[in-house]
């Protein structure tokens, strides 16, 4: 079923190129950002880029350094590569740089432009591909996700050589450390961004997740009810949530209560 949907795919893939007049033998991509906006896209993807880095820097060797790692973002773009030079000539040669767009109006029917249609992975044979330069790629690529949101997209490519099969289930396993090691980094930035709550609203804070009501943690703390009705929205405040359900959640996250 899913090999029929993608195999469907890559057919409305191949007319949407012929009807946009994508030639088969470009030399390179043919999007690709500006100097301004690609600057831009790397700055608010930094952590992300750091993440992939750190993740695949650790099993690189295990893998005899014949693969080649792409991070793309949501949109399409390329965030960062990972290939060993000494097995591979400079890709960039091929146009594949950061910033280059993975957009099948930019460099046809692919494996990363048919993960961003259907949203789960894909693995392509290099005679399914629809432009020449990637002839030769054998390329698997998937999406992970923050949050139920798509963030981006990993490719994993070898050229000239099959992939090995182990790779399909190699490549769920490095996103799910790379979308874990993300969202722990990313806590624990906004954790240290945090503006800090005062011990009188960590107490109140324990008081509220225990089930007291607004009278009773005045009369446990000593204070008005409208004092504790402040800080109530005083924690939610400085623990950038909506309510003070988030609030509690977030704080027991934190360690901040246990």
């Amino acid at each position: 079923m899913v090999e029929d949907i993608k195999s469907d795919e890559i057919l409305f893939s191949y007319k949407k190129c012929l009807e946009i007049g994508l030639t088969k033998s470009i030399d390179a991509p043919l999007i690709s950002l500006e100097e301004k906006e690609m600057k831009r896209k790397l700055q608010e993807n930094k952590k992300l880029i750091e993440v992939f880095r750190k993740c695949v820097n650790k099993v690189h060797a295990q893998l005899k350094r014949k693969y080649i790692f792409l991070l793309v973002d949501s949109e399409g773009y390329l965030l960062d590569v990972l290939y060993n030079k000494k097995i591979y000539k400079d890709i960039t040669d091929l146009g594949i740089r950061r910033g280059t767009s993975f957009k099948e109006e930019s460099c046809g029917t692919n494996a990363i432009s048919l993960a961003m249609k259907l949203k789960q992975p894909i693995y392509l044979k290099p005679e399914e591909h629809y432009c020449d330069i990637f002839k030769q790629w054998y390329c698997i690529a998937t999406p992970f996700y923050i949050d139920n949101q798509i963030v981006g997209y990993l490719d994993i490519s070898i050229i000239e050589h099959n992939m090995a099969d182990e790779m399909i289930g190699f490549i769920d396993l490095l996103v799910y450390k790379i979308v874990n090691e993300y969202k722990r980094e990313m806590d624990l930035e906004s954790q240290e961004d945090l503006e800090k709550l005062t011990d009188k609203q960590i107490e109140i804070i324990k008081k509220c997740a225990k089930g007291y009501t607004e009278l009773a943690i005045s009369m446990e703390l000593g204070l008005k009810p409208s004092t504790v009705k402040y800080h109530k929205k005083e924690i939610i405040k400085k623990l950038r949530v909506k309510n003070l359900q988030q609030a509690i959640a977030k704080a027991i996250k934190f360690n901040l209560i246990d």
